[in-house]
């Protein structure tokens, strides 16, 4: 309840705010009810939980668990030099609240219960494009994109990608051991159907793009062998007559009637980078501070981020938070393959970390969501960088001898 807590309340957008105003630093209702939230969320773990980093062998997933601490410990000191500092400072106490959960999860929580939010996260993702599709809010700008609430395609489209590789990963290892909660197919199917078809209907092409990365990577690494060469040959030629029957409509997905010269520059996105890495040439080390990038780029182009997670660190961070972020991104992709190559129920514990990693890291080509704190990325690389390290402490204490 705490991680959907977190992730509801840094999504769901339930008025339509200026960037200005968000730049600013002057809260609304809604603002206040964000940061209460977190606070809660943050009181609640540490008064019931208690989490406190515990010792761990270095064979025990040590440089993943410190550079997730790093990396917590480089957004919330950027905060201190942030031009935007009312901003930066509450991003930061998200950023600590964040570490404190992960922290809880790490100490007290198994992968039944990772299981268990991974299932309540599809639940409730399902429910919200059943939710946007009865009750559609008026939208000013891009009213032809799918979304609930006043919740951005962008955003909606990167929730919706998630929980599609979430569900057909449950669907793909049906048959395999594992923790937590085991569903009927069925069941997966209709929660599969409307995710996917929000996902599509948000036309928001990297995160549809992140989940085929997330699909491909399930699909390869559910079976061994022989076994993966058929799957991957069948795959291909299902894939080649998806496109040769469909390729109008797939056309149409991808320029989104927009104009060749916005296409070449990817939504003005080259633009943005170029001046990004102007910006990141004034502070090449440190960065300008949190949240920095989103008032550069505003002021700019009118676009509040960086629309590319490296290109965001990189303002706000320098080339410390960029190096320590690829880096946690590593760590936890070698730690789920190792995991894959494993036996027992650890094995799909392995599979859906990288998937689901894979499919973020595709996305994030295209927006920032996961090198910024407060939003459903960022916990996600949390709640993964948990289950890695959860799963390979469950591998290790089976793998010991009995004596």
């Amino acid at each position: 309840m705490c991680v959907l807590a977190v992730i509801v309340v840094s999504e769901f957008q339930f008025r339509v705010r200026d960037e200005d105003e968000a730049v600013s630093g002057r809260p609304d209702l809604f603002v206040l009810l964000e940061v209460a939230t977190y606070a809660c969320v943050g009181a609640f773990v540490l008064l019931r939980f208690r989490p406190r980093p515990r010792r761990r062998r270095p064979d025990d997933g040590l440089p993943a668990y410190a550079l997730g601490y790093g990396f917590g410990c480089v957004l919330v000191l950027s905060a201190v030099y942030s031009p935007y500092l009312s901003l930066a400072v509450v991003r930061a106490g998200q950023v600590i609240v964040v570490l404190v959960l992960f922290t809880a999860l790490l100490r007290y929580a198994g992968p039944a219960a990772l299981h268990r939010v991974a299932h309540a996260y599809c639940v409730l993702l399902t429910a919200a494009v059943l939710f946007g599709v009865l009750v559609p809010f008026p939208r000013t700008t891009q009213p032809e994109r799918f979304t609930w609430l006043h919740v951005h395609p962008v955003q909606a489209g990167e929730m919706l990608g998630i929980a599609v590789v979430l569900l057909i990963a449950y669907l793909v290892t049906h048959r395999l051991d594992r923790a937590g909660p085991r569903w009927p197919l069925p069941v997966y199917l209709a929660l599969l159907t409307p995710c996917a078809g929000g996902l599509v209907a948000t036309h928001t092409r990297g995160a549809v793009f992140g989940a085929v990365v997330g699909t491909a990577v399930v699909v390869w690494t559910r079976w061994r062998g022989s076994r993966k060469v058929e799957v991957g040959a069948l795959g291909a030629v299902v894939l080649g007559l998806v496109a040769l029957t469909s390729w109008h409509a797939i056309g149409e997905f991808v320029t989104r009637g927009e104009s060749a010269e916005r296409l070449s520059t990817l939504n003005a996105r080259t633009e943005l980078w170029s001046l990004a890495m102007e910006q990141v040439a004034r502070h090449p080390l440190y960065g300008s501070g949190l949240a920095a990038s989103r008032g550069v780029f505003l002021e700019a182009m009118g676009l509040g981020g960086g629309h590319n997670a490296l290109v965001n660190l990189l303002v706000d961070t320098g080339l410390v938070g960029g190096i320590i972020w690829l880096a946690l991104l590593v760590t936890i992709g070698i730690a789920a393959a190792r995991l894959i190559g494993s036996t027992g129920t650890v094995r799909v514990d392995g599979v859906i970390v990288l998937s689901v990693l894979c499919g973020m890291v595709a996305n994030s080509v295209f927006t920032e969501e996961l090198g910024t704190p407060a939003n459903a990325a960022f916990t996600w690389l949390y709640l993964l960088l948990a289950w890695v390290l959860v799963a390979r402490g469950t591998a290790g204490h089976r793998e010991r001898p009995v004596l």
